[in-house]
């Protein structure tokens, strides 16, 4: 998976630094209009180059094709678990095993805001969870009891054999809003002023 990732960037970055430093070279005036015009009307006559410019582009328009489908369906796939019962296989969404991990956190006051991210791995599942957090909160008491609830819901409800990694990312520390006092106006009668009188 990284190797492909690695040579669709390099792919895609030498497409994008050939086509810009060919229009820069041609606004700088280093390649002259004579020369580009004269390049494509080569293409254009001759069959045999033009055949060799559609092969090259045809094969970058197919390379691309095959590259987005290898990681993007890579990653499609990666979204689900897979395991065999004995009535056929059975496969569970990613996203399913989040929502669930959501509601874990109505067990925990302490809890206000909670985002889980869970990834299938070889051996397992890696599961990063970003906390906001009331002021209250004791974090090394609540997380350890967070990863417990965590990691043993997801062995009951999936049958998880594989090791279950949990990463807690506190990222906020939420005080809560204080109500403050408003001023208490008293309303004095208001004398209208005459002047001075001598």
């Amino acid at each position: 998976m990284w190797l492909m990732t690695r040579l669709a960037i390099v792919f895609y970055v030498s497409i994008i630094w050939i086509t810009s430093l060919a229009v820069v070279l041609f606004v700088a005036h280093v390649l002259e209009f004579s020369a580009v015009h004269q390049a494509l009307t080569v293409v254009y006559n001759d069959g045999k180059v033009g055949a060799i410019v559609a092969g090259i582009s045809c094969g970058i328009i197919v390379m691309s094709f095959v590259l987005e489908n290898l990681i993007y369906g890579r990653r499609r796939r990666e979204r689900t678990i897979a395991f065999d019962n004995p009535g056929g296989p059975v496969a569970v969404s990613l996203s399913a095993l989040e929502d669930l991990i959501k509601r874990l956190s109505v067990h925990m006051p302490e809890i206000k805001e909670i985002r889980p991210i869970v990834l299938a791995i070889k051996k397992g599942l890696d599961i990063d969870i970003k906390l906001t957090l009331k002021a209250e909160a004791n974090i090394p008491d609540l997380t350890t009891r967070l990863q417990d609830l965590v990691r043993r819901k997801i062995e009951e409800t999936i049958g998880m054999e594989g090791k279950i990694n949990v990463r807690i990312h506190v990222v906020k520390i939420s005080l809560e809003d204080i109500k403050t006092k408003r001023p208490v106006h008293i309303n004095e009668p208001h004398v209208p002023f005459h002047g001075y009188r001598a």
